[in-house]
């Protein structure tokens, strides 16, 4: 069928542009078929990023994954650095970004890719400042949800090509067909996998993302603020 959706395709305009832009502990293992940011993994912290007038989101910090990030953004939120600060931007559907522009090169750390940690609804990425370094100071948080995605595959899939050649040979990124099926279960960004620094993941408070997303798309003119990120 085919999907006259304005909002899916400028969406999938932005992924492109985005794509050439990127150059509390004691938590659960994870049961071998969850995603580990599903089940906290071995160590975690918390966090909760307040936004004005819309709520809370908890996030875990995966410091066995990504020790030298999650460190450097502890610190930040303890510096205050992201109180009182308007979001960067929201991607319709798709991502919001915050933090410091220009970056702050205090909060940069050395990041390796291991492949643990994907790109889901409500992941917590850091800043790309270099192949091999990232920056905390500005992060992103994917928002793209389920009936997104599923709407984005029947929009690839009716133009003729499959949803895992599009994001392989569109992104040069090659996903099994169980990552790619835990992507449809979870919402997220499989394109973004490998590209971006994964290193926490919303558990609590999708619903109030959902709300900051959806009252940016109805008025790109909306402030958004972040109040504080308190730590564990």
């Amino acid at each position: 069928m085919f999907i006259n959706n304005r909002k899916t395709i400028r969406m999938l305009g932005c992924i492109m542009i985005f794509i050439m832009c990127l150059a509390f502990s004691g938590c659960s293992d994870s049961d071998g078929t969850t995603p580990i940011q599903f089940t906290g993994g071995q160590q975690c912290r918390l966090v909760r990023i307040n936004f004005r007038d819309y709520g809370s989101v908890t996030f875990r910090l995966y410091k066995d994954e990504e020790p030298e990030l999650v460190e450097k953004f502890i610190e930040a939120c303890k510096a205050g650095i992201y109180d009182g600060m308007p979001l960067g931007n929201v991607i319709e559907d798709y991502i919001l970004t915050a933090g410091c522009d220009p970056v702050d090169p205090a909060y940069e750390a050395e990041y390796e890719h291991k492949g643990k940690l994907y790109p889901y609804q409500g992941a917590l990425c850091a800043y790309g400042s270099g192949k091999d370094k990232r920056n905390v100071s500005a992060f992103q948080i994917i928002g793209i949800g389920k009936e997104a995605l599923e709407n984005l595959e029947e929009l690839i899939e009716h133009e003729g090509y499959t949803f895992s050649d599009y994001i392989k040979f569109g992104y040069e990124t090659e996903l099994t067909r169980e990552e790619l099926d835990s992507f449809m279960e979870y919402g997220g960004a499989p394109w973004l996998t490998g590209h971006v620094a994964v290193f926490g993941q919303a558990y609590e408070g999708l619903d109030v993302l959902e709300k900051v997303m959806a009252s940016y798309n109805e008025n790109e003119d909306t402030e958004i603020i972040i109040d504080s990120i308190e730590t564990d």
